[in-house]
């Protein structure tokens, strides 16, 4: 399992500062294949668990505009983890180069339920556009101390970010060319980034 650094951040300026990694792991190709040059980084940054993708991709496919629609079949960035030590629990944070983004909760690929379901809090999605010359997008996904503890049903103070297993993904189902692209490699069945065995650890 890969182990990566949860750095702690003291606000948005020591965030922005960190490293990117790139997604370097490539699953259920097209011939020939699309890898759009892919970057994450995950942080605690104040209160909250701080996760930034940008992808290398001038006209992203953009037809999802409404949050807990498909984004999966968009250009999509993806943020999936398991706050939570000890708990099976993931949540998956899939966004557009819009800023709408799909939110969901449960232990595995199957039963999964929409966070808008469980909680009136939310995950902060916002996008951005035209970095380095116009030929990147990106999200910053945040998910606050609280919104956690409401979705996971404990209190604040149980959600310590000591350690979070997590993935970060960028697909496009429904693109010219399908991609799938991993941080942590998926190595077991059925295929899929519902594969919470596949989560890289990042730890404090």
């Amino acid at each position: 399992m890969m182990v990566y650094p949860l750095p702690r951040c003291a606000d948005e300026r020591e965030f922005d500062a960190l490293p990117f990694c790139e997604l370097k792991s490539y699953h259920w190709e097209a011939s020939p294949p699309y890898r759009p040059p892919t970057w994450a980084k995950l942080a605690v940054v104040g209160d909250d668990l701080t996760a930034r993708l940008l992808c290398f991709e001038a006209e992203p496919r953009v037809t999802y505009t409404r949050r807990d629609e498909p984004m999966y079949k968009d250009s999509c960035l993806e943020f999936f983890c398991a706050p939570l030590p000890g708990r099976e629990e993931y949540l998956n944070v899939e966004c557009n180069a819009s800023g709408a983004f799909l939110c969901e909760f449960g232990p595995g690929r199957e039963g999964r339920r929409l966070v808008a379901d469980l909680t009136g809090y939310s995950p902060r999605v916002t996008s951005f556009r035209d970095c380095v010359g116009g030929l990147c997008w990106g999200v910053t996904v945040r998910l606050s101390r609280r919104f956690i503890a409401k979705v996971y049903g404990v209190s604040d103070e149980a959600i310590t970010f000591e350690s979070v297993r997590a993935n970060f993904y960028k697909c496009g189902d429904d693109c010219a060319v399908p991609h799938y692209l991993a941080l942590s490699p998926v190595t077991t069945l059925p295929p899929g980034f519902h594969n919470p065995a596949c989560f890289a650890t990042f730890e404090k």
